[in-house]
């Protein structure tokens, strides 16, 4: 069973980070979700305190999505909302089309990119896990101290890496810095993480203004290949957008599964 959170009361919601990302990246939004939700926040294999991937894993994101839906089959969850950021994105994006969930909503999700688009992506997750691979523990926390150090870091994923917490950050960034099985696997197989198909439950997708990392540019290819997604702009955030407005994904979250009830 994948390692996971669990809180609150109400529908089942379940939220998956991104690549080399933990569950606590959504501790911030958990909050202002317990109260519509019975919130359970998931480490993917191969992240967090979940076991690492399978032997024979290729790097495609569908061993993933599988995974999540065991783990709401044990738990005994039937069709629960989903919301996922960036590889997480996707992955609540493949259970909407699979019929699995009762909503989907994806922040800055992967797979839409142009071939430029995902070498990019690929340079810079490849890039700054060699930087933080070079770095010890402590040398990393002291960067991280200043907010300079923090931006020069972090900027390329949230907007406001300055007022974000050194300690929080260091321990985020761990997944990169000390890259488990599977890491390199994915950053080869990028070109298989296919782009989900069209699905028939509420589809919202949020992407930062600020996100450098998936440019929401990409937001054209989105609106081609799954028409039927409300997509609406985050203002002020980055691809991580629940490090800078977690008000605001709480409100698109619950504003989509609250579609779902109509």
């Amino acid at each position: 069973m994948l390692a996971h959170s669990r809180s609150g009361r109400g529908e089942p919601l379940i939220l998956v980070h991104g690549v080399t990302h933990r569950r606590e990246a959504w501790d911030t939004v958990v909050p202002y979700l317990e109260a519509e939700h019975d919130v359970i926040a998931v480490d993917l294999p191969g992240h967090g305190e979940s076991a690492d991937v399978e032997p024979d894993f290729d790097g495609s994101a569908a061993p993933l999505v599988d995974a999540v839906e065991d783990l709401a089959r044990e738990l005994g969850l039937e069709r629960p909302h989903v919301a996922g950021n960036s590889l997480g994105g996707l992955v609540a994006l493949e259970m909407a089309a699979r019929g699995t969930v009762a909503s989907a909503t994806a922040l800055s999700p992967a797979g839409f990119w142009s071939p430029v688009g995902r070498a990019w992506a690929r340079g810079v997750l490849s890039g700054a896990s060699k930087v933080l691979q070079g770095m010890s523990r402590e040398r990393l926390d002291r960067v991280l101290a200043s907010s300079a150090g923090r931006v020069a870091l972090t900027g390329l994923i949230m907007a406001h890496p300055g007022r974000q917490d050194p300690d929080v950050l260091s321990r985020d960034l761990q997944g990169l810095a000390r890259p488990r099985e599977g890491f390199a696997a994915m950053m080869a197989g990028l070109d298989r993480w296919t782009t989900p198909r069209p699905s028939k439950v509420p589809t919202m997708v949020g992407w930062g203004n600020r996100d450098y990392l998936l440019p929401r540019a990409q937001i054209r290819r989105l609106r081609t290949l799954l028409p039927q997604a409300h997509v609406v702009v985050l203002p002020g955030c980055g691809h991580i957008p629940m490090a800078d407005d977690p008000a605001l994904v709480a409100e698109v979250i619950l504003g989509n599964a609250r579609l779902a009830r109509v």
